[in-house]
């Protein structure tokens, strides 16, 4: 990583003087995050579990305009992955717990760029419209399926640790997004943007009927959060 920072460095003291265009661009871009549930739901499980470390992706295509050389809009489409992963031992026995949510996402993002060498400052903020697709859980006892029943606010009995669990979220999130990197320009009309980028969903995920009390007996909203590390490539079609 000090390798990398030094280069980057060198080339935005070294090289050629470049400007950024004003313009329509489209690009692709891919991201590895670590994600997490800020408040868990066990639906009535009577347990909350240790958090683990959890990996997930995105990536998508992105459409922006610059407005001027430094700043500008973009949109797109991604398909992005949330969740969380547990695990806990209680009563004699191990248990792993997994959740993944896959998303679909428009962002909404408002862009700055510095644009007087090769490698630039990069920085962003807005909202990404995420719309879900499926829900899916994994939870295990002892390496095998676990099996329990609860039943929901409206006292309708379900399986707790069901597989598709997509129905027990609400369909929309509003996520609030941060985006701090750098922009590389490569030639005339073409750059790679390298970011780190975080997330706050400022909606509560569960369904009304799952807002299931804790094992303290109050409810807490549940949120998705995430920090990752962004790799997108545009190329501006046209501009001034």
């Amino acid at each position: 990583m000090k390798k990398l920072i030094t280069l980057l460095l060198i080339l935005a003291l070294t090289t050629p003087f470049v400007m950024a265009q004003k313009g329509l661009s489209l690009g692709a871009n891919f991201m590895t995050l670590s994600s997490s549930i800020v408040n868990q739901n066990t639906w009535g499980n009577g347990h909350e579990y240790d958090y683990a470390l959890t990996f997930n992706s995105s990536f998508g295509f992105d459409a922006g305009y610059n407005f001027t050389e430094q700043i500008g809009l973009y949109t797109g489409y991604w398909f992005t992955n949330f969740g969380q992963k547990y695990t806990d031992s209680y009563n004699d026995s191990d248990f792993t717990r997994k959740l993944k949510y896959k998303y679909s996402v428009i962002p909404v993002m408002l862009r700055f760029s510095s644009s007087e060498n090769t490698v630039n400052f990069l920085g962003g903020v807005g909202v990404l419209i995420a719309s879900m697709r499926q829900a899916d859980q994994e939870w295990l006892k002892d390496g095998e399926a676990y099996t329990q029943t609860g039943e929901t606010i409206g006292g309708i009995p379900f399986n707790i640790p069901a597989d598709d669990v997509t129905a027990r979220y609400n369909k929309t999130d509003i996520v609030v997004n941060i985006e701090l990197g750098a922009r590389i320009i490569v030639i005339d009309n073409l750059y790679i943007d390298a970011s780190l980028n975080f997330g706050y969903g400022v909606k509560d995920i569960n369904a009304p009927e799952y807002q299931i009390p804790d094992t303290e007996g109050t409810y807490n909203s549940s949120h998705n959060a995430y920090g990752g590390f962004k790799v997108g490539v545009a190329y501006i079609l046209f501009g001034e």
